[in-house]
């Protein structure tokens, strides 16, 4: 761990007590933006391995093409499950070290694959581990963060997954597939010794007892001060860790409570709504700009979605503790709603009923549905995208946290791999407009459900977060702002 602390008669700036917080967070969701790399390896793996590019050893009929579109989202579960236990016994530093590794492996599979199977098992690699990171990163960015932060540093999480993402669309539009996954082999290894320079969080050391680490742990975090300074934080820590009886062990009990239930079914229902729709867009990408005739080359349609996505992660993190967690959301499923039934009245003005093979046109009108498209993906991400990765982080009392947040990735996972899996027929069920307002529904049935149900969490510390799921005094829907 580095050591910055500062003499105690010097007071501890604003800059300076969150540096190391965004520092940490930094180095936290490189190992996210990795995972976001291999999110991406699937758009561009499809279009190359369906029989379509003559110079390819390896061609994959419809079935294999929907799991290479499905895989990473089925075997994600798998690992969020394993995560709450692992991250508790290991702790979150280690996890994500240690999760890294298969990471660099996987990527090196694709890069030599010869066989359909080493694409597969790959995929199944990046998915695991993608769920395995999901409990250590989303813990470690709560209680590592101040109330103040604690949003915005939250959802900095899809910020980095969006820029994974991002770095393989653009490479795969000028580089082969082979190429992109052999770069991308390159940046676990970065997130391996960047996380050796990181302490443990506060919490997981005073759950092992180690309150003499915990206490440096959390005067680091606040500007690598000294230990008087950060006492009385640390105190109230210690308080309410004894009121939860947090070390007194997991209860089955536990998760058969409202305080769990509550927060678990509100989260459950934002995988739902930010899943159909979204998830399946993306991984299509390329054959739905190819379907709706836009005016550019489909790849480079993607790789504005990308950026545009990745904007939209920005503008969540800068508004998100001006506005909060429930306008942003509100905002954004009302925008998600208008851009779906806009393309989907074109592709029933247009009779685009199915997946056709188009060249790209200069016609005017074929900018509204690669502008309704893209507007997808940039209120996707302005928040509901984010929203059920940053309440995991806050909702999930101490006890539960662990285990919620593995619980919860594993559930919210499989609903995108149902979301992905089933898209194709999906589309020959109803048609592309029918599908198109489908997922227009769900945008505003989600708006719906919200404005009932959704707290207003920013600002607000963790324990009155756990009070108001424990029947306790109610959150406002005020957003609280941090005091200089």
């Amino acid at each position: 761990m580095v050591n910055f602390m500062r003499p105690a008669a010097e007071e501890v700036s604003i800059s300076r007590r969150y540096a190391p917080q965004i520092i940490a967070t930094i180095i936290k969701n490189s190992v996210l933006f990795t995972y976001g790399v291999s999110i991406g390896m699937p758009t561009i793996l499809i279009p190359n391995l369906s029989g379509k590019n003559s110079g390819e050893s390896i061609v994959l009929d419809e079935n294999g093409i929907t799991w290479i579109a499905s895989l990473n989202y089925l075997c994600v579960p798998l690992g969020c499950i394993l995560s709450g236990s692992l991250s508790h016994r290991l702790g979150r530093k280690k996890c994500l070290i240690i999760f890294s590794i298969p990471f660099f492996i996987a990527f090196l599979l694709i890069h030599f694959a010869n066989k359909p199977w080493f694409i597969f098992l790959a995929l199944v690699l990046t998915g695991t581990c993608g769920g395995l990171t999901e409990s250590p990163a989303l813990s470690y960015a709560s209680e590592i963060s101040e109330p103040s932060l604690r949003g915005a540093i939250a959802s900095t999480s899809t910020m980095f997954i969006s820029l994974g993402v991002l770095l393989s669309f653009t490479l795969g539009t000028f580089l082969p597939w082979r190429t992109v996954s052999l770069i991308n082999a390159i940046i676990p290894l970065i997130s391996i010794f960047t996380l050796m320079l990181l302490p443990e969080t506060p919490f997981w050391l005073l759950n092992r007892n180690r309150v003499e680490d915990a206490q440096k742990s959390l005067a680091w975090f606040r500007g690598w001060t000294t230990l008087d300074r950060v006492e009385k934080e640390f105190k109230e820590i210690l308080d309410n860790m004894e009121k939860s009886s947090v070390n007194k062990g997991c209860n089955h009990r536990y998760y058969l409570e409202g305080r769990f239930i509550r927060p678990f079914f509100l989260i459950l229902f934002a995988f739902t709504v930010c899943n159909f729709g979204v998830t399946p867009i993306a991984a299509y990408a390329v054959l739905i700009f190819n379907s709706l005739n836009v005016p550019i080359s489909a790849y480079y349609a993607t790789m504005i979605t990308g950026c545009v996505n990745l904007l939209g992660v920005f503008l969540c993190t800068f508004f998100l503790r001006i506005l909060g967690k429930r306008l942003l959301s509100f905002i954004s499923l009302i925008g998600i709603f208008f851009c779906f039934f806009t393309v989907g009245v074109y592709c029933y003005l247009n009779n685009i009923l199915h997946y056709i093979e188009t060249t790209a046109t200069s016609d005017t009108l074929t900018w509204v549905p690669l502008v309704s498209i893209v507007g997808v993906g940039f209120f996707n991400y302005l928040m509901i995208n984010s929203l059920p990765w940053v309440l995991m982080g806050e909702i999930y009392y101490n006890e539960v946290r662990d285990a919620g947040t593995g619980l919860s990735a594993a559930v919210g996972y499989f609903v995108g791999f149902l979301a992905n899996k089933t898209f194709l027929n999906l589309v020959d069920t109803l048609t592309m407009p029918g599908m198109f307002w489908f997922y227009s529904g769900v945008a505003a049935m989600g708006l719906l459900v919200f404005y009932f149900v959704l707290p207003e969490t920013e600002g607000k510390t963790m324990a009155e977060i756990a009070q108001h799921y424990n029947g306790g005094e109610k959150l406002d829907n005020k957003v609280r702002r941090a005091k200089s």
